[in-house]
């Protein structure tokens, strides 16, 4: 009997507290701030974010997850936090750029010198969230193209040269994580599908970057097509996922986490994905809508007819951030009882 893993994408969302009669998700950061709006005036800020991260934890595993993660509750804005451990980036004198194909326009830090890892930071994370669970763990990264896509360069005037710099700075994260144990890492996207021209330039060189050289891990890369909107779908369009999933099928790395709930892709596009492991995106994080268990296992066997039960992970479409912590775990316990019925009966 093939077992069908379940995971998350990465986020969970804010750790709630009770304020007054209400819980409160913002009392810590609030979705979307980064370190320098929504953390610095707290005090014990180490000691909430262990908190924060137990809790997150023990949803995960209350709800059946297999694979983990520390549910970024260190994290506001979760490229922005990686980047303020990196040398180069101008967190201070911030500059309006359009992001992710012109869909938003944000005040982002600029670069202004050659980008470098100042020093391992989530090894620490890794080695905490170890302490607290038996069950597979993974630590998150973003990617070098959604990190240059989040800020802007005033100094290398060359993106190709700052994605592989930017590749290089994460590899070192890369190379303490596998040298700590850690056996899952995953690289964020999200302007891949956005900046395709962009991906085939340089993006596959500078993901390969990521962690080549770097053995006994499995490489994770997460398409994800954006946050919708309240007002508007800003979703990417799903036809762009076709080339850039047949060009990473290509590549070196292992696992490619896919969108599929909030818009079914064409069941032949599954056949692109050559021998790599699909994580299926399998429940919506932007509506409050709790995909039924029959609903979600019934696509899970629509897409077994295209790739095996080996080759696939269910997951949600992205991370769980903006949902409120009771939604968010009950679309995982449903995805991971589908996940189960499938697995028995397959």
């Amino acid at each position: 009997m093939a077992k069908i893993k379940t995971t998350v994408i990465g986020s969970y969302p804010k750790y709630p507290r009770i304020i007054g009669e209400n819980f409160d998700t913002k009392w810590l950061v609030s979705p979307g701030e980064n370190l320098d709006k929504g953390w610095k005036s707290k005090e014990n800020l180490e000691e909430l974010q262990q908190e924060a991260i137990r809790w997150a934890v023990k949803e995960q595993e209350k709800a059946g997850i297999d694979i983990l993660t520390d549910g970024e509750q260190r994290r506001g804005n979760f490229v922005l936090y990686h980047c303020q451990h990196l040398e180069g980036f101008d967190f201070v004198n911030k500059e309006e750029k359009k992001l992710r194909g012109g869909s938003r326009t944000e005040l982002v830090p600029t670069i202004k010198g050659f980008v470098k890892n100042k020093e391992p930071f989530l090894v620490k994370e890794f080695e905490f969230l170890k302490k607290l669970t038996k069950k597979e763990i993974k630590i998150t990264i973003p990617g070098p193209l959604t990190i240059i896509d989040s800020s802007k360069d005033l100094f290398y005037d060359d993106e190709k040269k700052l994605a592989l710099d930017v590749a290089r700075a994460i590899r070192e994260e890369v190379k303490s994580l596998a040298e700590a144990g850690c056996k899952i890492i995953q690289f964020d996207e999200p302007a891949f599908i956005r900046e395709p021209q962009k991906f085939f330039n340089y993006g596959i060189d500078a993901l390969e970057e990521c962690f080549r050289g770097v053995e006994g891990i499995t490489t994770i890369v997460h398409i994800c097509r954006g946050y919708p909107s309240k007002e508007k779908d800003v979703k990417a369009e799903k036809e762009n996922y076709a080339q850039v999933v047949e060009a990473l099928s290509k590549t070196n790395i292992n696992q490619i986490a896919i969108e599929d709930a909030h818009e079914h892709l064409n069941l032949d596009f599954f056949k692109k994905f050559g021998s790599k492991t699909v994580i299926l995106g399998s429940v919506e994080i932007g509506g409050v809508k709790v995909e039924s268990v029959d609903e979600i296992q019934k696509r899970i066997k629509e897409i077994l007819t295209i790739i095996s039960p080996e080759q696939l992970q269910v997951s949600p479409d992205c991370g769980l951030l903006l949902l409120s912590p009771e939604i968010a775990k009950a679309k995982l316990t449903n995805l991971v009882l589908a996940a189960k019925k499938v697995s028995d009966s397959v």
